[in-house]
């Protein structure tokens, strides 16, 4: 089983000084079940409506694109990006 990531490391470089920033991204997992839960009475009001017009393509589309998003970020864990300035500035992205 796949597991989500669990931090962020961005590294900024250049030739004064070198910058670094954990960002803790299981923190962001619970922040975003509370937006779901909050938008969720909008969510179902806006499903309903949808339904009701005869519009059930649109509710199973934004299904699909939730069920994406959610292994798309589980999939993340490994990924590092390396993006070089024309002024040798480097910034590096890593999620562990």
């Amino acid at each position: 089983m796949n597991r989500p990531p669990m931090l962020m490391h961005v590294k900024v470089k250049n030739e004064k000084s070198d910058f670094g920033i954990w960002l803790p991204l299981f923190l962001l997992f619970p922040l975003a079940l509370v937006v779901l839960l909050v938008l969720s009475p909008l969510i179902l009001i806006a499903i309903l409506i949808l339904l009701g017009l005869g519009q059930e393509r649109w509710v199973e589309w934004g299904f699909r694109c939730l069920w994406v998003a959610i292994t798309s970020s589980w999939a993340l864990r490994g990924l590092q990006v390396d993006v070089q300035g024309h002024n040798n500035e480097i910034v590096q992205v890593t999620v562990i």
